[in-house]
């Protein structure tokens, strides 16, 4: 796109906005659903970017606590907290260190169910199974989004309930599922590409965080399940899925 002539890019996810800016430091980067775009090396701070890149964070990257959070009711403050990631992700780590941090901080002893490959779904889904796991929080990456059906599917069968930082995994049978309402955020990027096409710098745009989460809860997930879904966290929900 470079050599063809782009005058802007707008990558969409972690990996796509690394690999733009990786190959420019002069052409203008608007970055949509990037979870920790400090972290990961692409501005320098979200109120002052910096650089030639600005855009959305979706910040799942902070999301860990509350996934604990969930999984804690869910499991009316029982534990262990059962975590299922992606090893082959570079950010994997230190998401899943917001979410160990968050446990232990709360007593909850913490299990890591880790998966390199696909094809090691149903094995590490069995595992967790057979070791007593009730709910598994599935760690938001590309892997997992790119997987989620595949996941929800797998966890339902071996009767684990899961919880989601994408509201459209709940809409596809997760149990819980709560993050970012991406719709609006892909609608706000228009508004940053028109400042830039009139002159303003993308240094000179705050990187913008969600205004709106979404608690999405799948009714007929838990039906099946034979999941009691407490109270407390149906009142909260935006979405119920009957």
């Amino acid at each position: 796109m470079i050599q063809r002539g782009a005058d802007m890019l707008i990558p969409c996810g972690t990996s796509a906005s690394l690999a733009a800016k990786r190959q420019t430091s002069t052409i203008p980067i608007v970055f949509i659903s990037v979870g920790n775009p400090i972290g990961i090396g692409l501005v320098d701070s979200l109120s002052h970017p910096g650089g030639n890149a600005t855009g959305f964070s979706d910040i799942l990257a902070d999301l860990g606590g509350k996934q604990v959070d969930l999984a804690s009711e869910l499991q009316r403050g029982r534990g262990p907290v059962d975590y299922f990631w992606h090893t082959g992700w570079s950010d994997g780590k230190n998401r899943l260190r917001v979410a160990e941090d968050a446990a232990r901080s709360v007593g909850l002893a913490f299990r890591l169910w880790e998966i390199a490959e696909i094809t090691d779904l149903n094995e590490v889904v069995a595992d967790a199974k057979s070791s007593g796991a009730v709910a598994l929080i599935v760690q938001p990456s590309p892997f997992t989004y790119q997987h989620r059906e595949k996941i929800v599917d797998a966890t339902n069968k071996q009767g684990l309930a899961t919880i989601f930082a994408f509201p459209a995994a709940g809409r596809e049978g997760a149990l819980v599922a709560y993050g970012p309402d991406y719709v609006h955020m892909y609608r706000r990027a228009p508004f940053y590409v028109g400042r830039i096409l009139k002159g303003t710098k993308p240094a000179d745009l705050p990187v913008e965080q969600p205004t709106k989460l979404e608690l999405v809860v799948n009714l007929k997930t838990a039906k099946a399940l034979g999941f009691e879904m407490p109270i407390s966290l149906l009142v909260r929900a935006d979405e119920l899925v009957e």
